[in-house]
């Protein structure tokens, strides 16, 4: 019974920071999010019409993956997801995605909003754990 009330709480405090940022859909991009981006960049109206066209572009190119490896997750079995054949395919595909995402986005922003997103993409990156999920 403890250990089953341990495993919880370890659940519960790796899955706090996913519901605080919004979790679910999104969450392979870091939960990209075109309102959160407006924010976070002050994005004007003409760059919030492009990053939304970004973000239906990198929607539309993710979705198979995406409902894939949802529907891989709801098994709660990580070890299992990770094992499931095409698994690494469909991780290197979201990358792949999401970095030609950020590229993109990168090139409609101004010389003070690539500051800032390259000060953010360094910060994610150093709070990824290594060996990836």
């Amino acid at each position: 019974m403890k250990s089953r009330f341990a495993l919880l709480a370890m659940l519960c405090v790796a899955v706090a920071p996913l519901a605080a940022q919004g979790g679910g859909q999104g969450r392979g991009m870091g939960g990209i999010n075109v309102e959160q981006m407006t924010t976070m960049y002050s994005l004007t109206p003409e760059q919030v019409a492009k990053a939304t066209d970004l973000k239906k572009a990198y929607d539309t190119k993710t979705a198979g993956v995406t409902a894939w490896m949802t529907k891989l997750r709801e098994g709660g079995d990580m070890q299992a997801m990770r094992d499931a054949p095409g698994f690494a395919d469909s991780m290197k595909k979201n990358t792949d995605a999401r970095d030609s995402f950020n590229a993109e986005f990168k090139k409609i922003l101004t010389g003070a909003q690539v500051t800032k997103f390259d000060s953010v993409q360094a910060a994610r990156a150093a709070r990824q754990r290594p060996g990836g999920m």
